[in-house]
């Protein structure tokens, strides 16, 4: 699937890769998980699957660069379990299927009232309105 990501050298590249590493996508629960990553070592197997989809889904930058990135971060990094997840997950190996999450849904299923959303974006935590975490470009 190379032939699906964006270069890595250019300027636009390179901004939405800074966007994404820094928590600054606009997907709450995303942002979330690559906050709490960046302060902590840490963030769940779910975060982990909403944070690579985007990244090789949406950004579609190459999975490898992902997969590095947490590498250096993860506290609790296992080497086959995350080249490995991030292999599954951005479809190339012996599993070649498109596993495409929405962030948004995702965040409505397993964060209904942004407990943990809110916990690492303080910004959103100030927002008015029952579905804030969820999109909270209708509440700025």
């Amino acid at each position: 699937k190379p032939d699906e990501w964006l270069p890595f050298g250019s300027a636009a590249t390179i901004d939405l890769w800074t966007r994404w590493t820094s928590g600054n996508t606009g997907l709450p629960l995303v942002d979330a998980a690559m906050t709490e990553l960046a302060e902590t070592g840490y963030c769940s197997n779910r975060v982990r699957q909403n944070a690579a989809s985007v990244l090789t889904k949406d950004v579609r930058i190459d999975w490898r660069a992902g997969a590095e990135y947490f590498q250096f971060l993860l506290g609790d990094h296992c080497v086959g379990a995350n080249w490995g997840n991030w292999m599954y997950f951005s479809g190339v190996g012996s599993d070649p299927k498109n596993r495409h999450f929405r962030t948004v849904s995702q965040a409505l299923r397993y964060d209904r009232n942004g407990a943990y959303v809110k916990a690492w974006l303080p910004k959103i935590a100030q927002l008015e309105g029952e579905e804030s975490h969820l999109r909270p470009w209708d509440f700025c």
